[in-house]
């Protein structure tokens, strides 16, 4: 281990009696994204030897790749909602679609639909909100922790998010019932806040400010964390996938791997989308759906400031600044496992783009398309999955850098044996079981 490292990775202990059986278990993760790393990050961070299991060739390849950089403390919520569904049923017949139902072998999915309009009701889905905060702002302070701590350059933006009201119609709305804690700025006032959108063709009525929300580079994250978890003993296994768990007297001892076995005391589950198909291969039944997202990479172009830290409330599109690259993220299809860019998909998001930073329409952006792991109710599935030895952090949607490092540090501990220092009800697995 380099040297230089020894003291970020010491601070970055917490402090608890060690245990022997605890400095001798083997641990291994299946997936590389920021579920997966930070969770590993926290269990070799307390003496437990680690092996980190991922398809890809290197880390953070998928989801974790290019998402939107938003750190939604304050305004994230359940991606599925009464607002939602109103609005899936409003635009399915306009040819700009924000979501979009694809046919797809997609097993489970309409199951997966009739629990999300149960979850959408109004008492079921304050209950999912109010977890989904609780869960939001426990992670943040663990996410810039992990930033301090271990010197990480994300180009963190810790200024609060902009929500941006292209009608008039849609401002007043958001006017009479303004989320707590949050701010309604005019047009003039928001162009206080972001002169950079002064240059934007776009309309713009009026803003909704987070302050508690913030942006960061979720790649640049992920891609720090799993070279100095490898500096810290952590074994990462690329182009490796996991094929399925061994059981010996009912619990975990290894998994199978294409490049072989593994032993190991205990496994967590963080494969995002492909966590159902890995777990039903157990007769574990997860209700988590893809839900492929685009993203577009622009480079800021010299002389012509970007805007950053803000969202496109009425397209559903969010936008951020990251180390000279101007993101847009956004839209959804329910399209199976399918990770294609359709041109119809770019071609929008690029002109939404180009509305809000003119230089994105004669530039060539990259594009991508990711898959998010979506439950019906709009929280995670976090700790036991029913067989020991197999912990599940799944199901994270669009939050996942938001969340990542608060469901990492409550898994960790689970596997640990101690008590998380959050509430787990409503998190499990046994909230689908009823």
């Amino acid at each position: 281990m380099d040297s230089s490292q020894a003291p970020t990775i010491a601070a970055a202990r917490r402090v608890w009696p060690r245990d022997i059986s605890v400095a001798m278990k083997h641990v291994t993760v299946l997936g590389a994204g920021i579920a997966g790393l930070v969770t590993a990050w926290y269990l070799a961070a307390e003496g437990l030897e680690v092996t980190v299991i991922e398809r890809a060739p290197e880390a953070a390849a998928e989801t974790s790749h290019a998402n939107g950089g938003h750190l939604s403390t304050q305004s994230g919520v359940p991606w599925i909602g009464p607002q939602a569904i109103r609005e899936l049923l409003t635009t399915g017949l306009r040819r700009e679609r924000v979501v979009r139902v694809l046919h797809a072998p997609d097993p489970g999915r309409w199951h997966w639909f009739a629990a999300a309009l149960l979850a959408a009701r109004p008492a079921a889905y304050r209950l999912a909100a109010e977890r989904t905060s609780r869960l939001s702002h426990y992670s943040r302070p663990l996410t810039e922790a992990l930033m301090d701590t271990l010197a990480l350059n994300v180009g963190l933006e810790n200024q609060g998010v902009l929500a941006l009201y292209r009608s008039r119609s849609a401002f007043r709305r958001a006017c009479r019932k303004p989320p707590a804690a949050s701010l309604l700025l005019n047009r003039n006032e928001t162009l206080e806040r972001e002169p950079a959108l002064a240059a934007a063709t776009a309309p713009l009525a009026g803003a909704c400010f987070y302050p508690a929300d913030a942006t960061a580079d979720c790649h640049a994250f992920c891609e720090q964390l799993s070279q100095r978890a490898a500096a810290a003993g952590v074994r990462f296994l690329y182009d490796c996938e996991a094929q399925r768990v061994e059981l010996s007297a009912g619990r975990v001892v290894a998994v199978t791997t294409s490049r072989g076995r593994i032993a190991c005391a205990d496994c967590v589950v963080a494969l995002g989308a492909e966590a159902a198909p890995f777990l039903s291969r157990h007769a574990l039944h997860v209700p988590i759906l893809p839900l492929r997202g685009y993203s577009l990479s622009a480079p800021i172009v010299s002389g012509a400031p970007a805007p950053g830290r803000f969202v496109d409330i009425e397209r559903h599109v969010v936008f951020s600044r990251l180390a000279g690259v101007f993101r847009a993220a956004g839209m959804a299809d329910f399209a199976g496992h399918q990770r294609n860019l359709p041109p119809d998909r770019t071609r929008h998001l690029h002109a939404i783009a180009g509305e809000w930073y003119p230089p994105v329409k004669s530039g060539q952006p990259k594009f991508w398309a990711c898959l998010r792991a979506m439950t019906p109710d709009g929280p995670p599935v976090l700790g036991a999955s029913g067989i020991p030895g197999l912990w599940l952090n799944i199901g994270l949607g669009p939050l996942g850098w938001t969340q990542g490092a608060g469901s990492a540090r409550l898994v960790a501990d689970l596997v640990l044996g101690r008590k998380p220092d959050l509430d787990m009800q409503g998190y499990g697995i046994a909230r689908f079981r009823r």
